[in-house]
């Protein structure tokens, strides 16, 4: 299955170039041969089309094999990624498209999401796979008299990276939740998934006290949500941590982020397909978090919600003083002390705990990827500053508690 959805993917790109698409619709007729279709004949009837030129011989190959389920598939995959624009019908020995370009994805977002819409629907049993780790994720045992603490992560992560700071929060009493969402999408989408799910816990629970607490990009997931139109009502505490509000300069380096989240994935989760990578989006989030973007223009023009109470925990430590410090309090375990006089070695020991404390002082105006400044809401007058960075705010480094705990902790008991 992959090979086939792999030539359909490349076919289907081919298609979407809109900026040189003919203005007029088109019928094309790409013949079957023993029941498959090569995807160099669809790629290069679609090239002449739209006047483009032949793809290189080095561009892989493959067939499309259009006979049971793999066809029936190619084909209502096409037609729900492409709409209205897009009439495939399958003969015995060809394939026919019709096509109006005019209804076509005429923009890199949407050309996207038909991509990601042809994936889904293309391989169904790893699309339900993925999206069973998505959503509103609840105690076993809801109890309406005890809060509940809804965690939400950022950008390429997901729940596990909650775990210190969830211990934490049981250990004080409060029911725990997780909402993960598809984080390389559009943000608005995911916010509308929280949306959805937050209306429904409502209606079952309407007395529950809930608090929202969003790490990084998770922040502004929740902000969508509880400033929006939709918004249920009953949030009590909103946290934002490490939150860009304004944007980040690092969103245009995520794919680094992209990879090691499937990486991590790839290891750990048996049910894991590369079709994921493709699902979960394609780097819209990333253009969402760019300074200035459509997305946060729109978001920060809302006023904050009456009635709950915000607070926003930064960090004014980049990463690289938080590894530089550890990596000095490490070394002392290297030191030869078998050979040394205990002198010597106390010594070394001491100036290697002075080096490590004063890395681990250094402060600067960002925690890496999100500066103070970016941090920063019109209306929102509870703002914490940590000597942490991105990473160490939220969760446990070296098994010290995550930076935020104690902010969190006095917050939420009021």
């Amino acid at each position: 299955m992959p090979r086939w959805i792999l030539a359909g993917l490349f076919s289907m790109l081919i298609g979407l170039s809109a900026p040189v698409a003919p203005a007029a619709s088109y019928q094309l007729r790409i013949p079957l041969h023993d029941g498959r279709l090569e995807a160099t004949e669809l790629s290069d009837a679609l090239l002449q089309k739209m006047h483009l030129p032949a793809l290189p011989d080095w561009m892989p190959a493959g067939s499309i094999p259009m006979g049971g389920i793999a066809g029936n598939l190619f084909v209502h995959a096409l037609d729900q990624a492409l709409g209205d624009g897009f009439d495939v019908q399958l003969q015995q020995d060809a394939l026919i498209i019709c096509a109006d370009p005019q209804k076509l994805p005429h923009t890199i977002r949407q050309a996207k999401s038909a991509v990601r819409i042809f994936t889904q629907t293309a391989a169904p049993e790893a699309t339900a796979e993925q999206r069973r780790t998505w959503g509103l994720l609840l105690p076993a045992d809801v109890k309406a008299d005890r809060p509940l603490v809804v965690l939400v992560h950022g950008l390429d992560c997901n729940r596990q990276n909650w775990q210190s700071m969830s211990r934490l929060l049981e250990e004080a009493g409060y029911q725990v939740g997780y909402f993960s969402y598809p984080s390389d999408e559009p943000i608005d989408q995911g916010a509308q998934l929280l949306t959805q799910q937050m209306i429904a816990l409502r209606q079952a629970f309407p007395s529950l006290r809930v608090d929202l607490i969003g790490h990084s990009m998770g922040g502004l997931v929740c902000r969508d949500y509880v400033e929006g139109d939709q918004y249920a009502g009953g949030v009590d505490h909103l946290i934002l941590i490490a939150p860009p509000n304004q944007g980040s300069s690092w969103a245009s380096y995520r794919l680094v982020a992209e990879v090691q989240e499937h990486y991590f994935l790839w290891r750990n989760d048996p049910d894991w397909h590369w079709t994921w990578m493709i699902t979960d989006g394609l780097g819209e989030a990333g253009v969402d978090l760019k300074p200035d973007s459509e997305f946060l223009t729109t978001l920060n023009a809302r006023p904050r919600r009456e009635g709950v109470n915000y607070t926003i925990i930064a960090g004014n430590q980049s990463f690289m003083p938080r590894i530089a410090s550890d990596l000095v309090k490490d070394s002392e375990h290297l030191l030869p002390q078998q050979m040394m006089s205990w002198w010597a070695a106390q010594s070394c020991t001491a100036a290697l705990d002075r080096t490590s404390n004063w890395l681990s002082s250094q402060t600067s105006d960002d925690d890496g990827p999100v500066s103070l400044e970016s941090s920063r809401l019109a209306g929102v007058s509870d703002v914490v500053i940590l000597p942490a960075d991105h990473s160490a705010l939220y969760q446990s480094i070296h098994g010290r508690e995550p930076a935020a705990w104690e902010a969190i902790r006095e917050r939420l008991a009021h």
